[in-house]
């Protein structure tokens, strides 16, 4: 599992439930299949994976999509703004669930949204926390954000939040959600990586070992 001090380095809680019920500890796991040329993206609990087993993958946590010093991400700018989070042990964990989500929605085959919203559909928006726990906040707010980067979303059902006021028009609101790009420059997965996974891998140690093969 993953060790304490390597999440606080990738800004994880390190101290975990163990039990993977909470989502706190998501991250988005990325991995290449050479034999279709193509990378898939999923999250997992960091606290129950196994660190031999994401061997040749890649890992991207909450600030790998945005942070204070490269800027934050549209994600976490509307989570602050529809006020979704409190005491922000949860956040991590959801703002990577919907980035899960949009990632994925950007590979289905729908009609291009319009300029500043996402693939992703309200029911799929409203399902992608369903592994997150939030013990504080309250799940209105949490799914506004999530929805408003929907291409079906009614802005009228969107609630309280710091980006409009109340009898705004329809442009106004748009205008005044930060602006989500889609396909932006967050990369799952590195070009490098993608040579490495045709390799086998052999991880001993004296008491266990973990085996990769090339090929089958």
């Amino acid at each position: 599992m993953m060790n304490p001090d390597l999440a606080r380095m990738m800004n994880i809680d390190p101290y975990p439930t163990t039990q993977g019920g909470c989502g706190a500890r998501v991250v988005l796991l990325s991995k290449y299949n050479p034999v279709l040329d193509q990378v898939d993206d999923f999250t997992v609990s960091s606290c129950l994976t196994l660190l031999c087993s994401i061997n040749g993958c890649s890992i991207t946590t909450t600030e790998g999509i945005g942070n204070t010093r490269d800027g934050f991400h549209p994600i976490h700018e509307r989570f602050s703004g529809f006020h979704a989070s409190q005491c922000g042990f949860c956040t991590t964990g959801m703002c990577m669930s919907l980035f899960l989500a949009l990632v994925n929605a950007e590979k289905t085959p729908r009609p291009e949204p319009p300029l500043g919203f996402s693939k992703l559909k309200v029911s799929e928006a409203e399902k992608a926390i369903v592994g997150n726990l939030c013990r504080c906040t309250g799940y209105r707010p949490i799914v506004d954000a999530c929805k408003s980067f929907t291409a079906d979303v009614d802005m009228e059902d969107l609630g309280l939040n710091s980006f409009w006021r109340k009898g705004d028009s329809k442009d106004v609101k748009l205008s005044s959600l930060p602006s989500y790009k889609r396909n932006g420059d967050v990369c799952t997965f590195p070009q490098f990586l993608k040579s490495e996974n045709r390799s086998s891998l052999l991880l001993a140690s004296c008491r266990y070992s973990w085996s990769r093969s090339g090929k089958l």
